[in-house]
């Protein structure tokens, strides 16, 4: 299933590089993307839900952030990554209210069909997986 068209997707990549990865993905989904800092996230949230959020849980205070995101628009999808060997922060972020969080290798693979299908393309095994 794709998102409509005029769907928005909001993400909190702090990391410049890693944030333009996902930007032009996004462009070749036809997706929108608004990138926001972590300190207006929340705030930009209760404006203007998105569709969807995805969240560096590297980020400064990425835990609180996850509750405050979902506090603002409880029924959007929040999807966080974070690296691999942080086993503690998928914990934490789960426990925060994320709806899924993906180890950052599992989440590039994904990337595509989450900006495009949302979080039910996390549903999908990854290609080359086997289901």
């Amino acid at each position: 299933m794709n998102m409509p068209a005029g769907r928005r997707v909001l993400a909190v990549v702090p990391d410049l590089f890693f944030a333009t990865k996902i930007a032009a993905t996004a462009k070749m989904a036809g997706v929108e993307l608004e990138l926001v800092p972590p300190q207006r996230a929340a705030e930009r949230m209760a404006q203007a839900p998105a569709a969807l959020v995805i969240l560096d849980l590297q980020a400064r205070d990425a835990i609180a952030l996850v509750s405050a995101l979902k506090l603002a628009a409880p029924s959007v999808p929040v999807v966080g990554f974070f690296s691999h060997v942080e086993v503690a922060v998928r914990a934490s972020a789960l426990a925060a209210g994320a709806d899924a969080v993906l180890p950052r290798s599992q989440f590039v693979v994904k990337l595509a069909a989450l900006l495009s299908r949302g979080i039910e393309a996390l549903r999908e095994p990854a290609p080359g997986q086997l289901s």
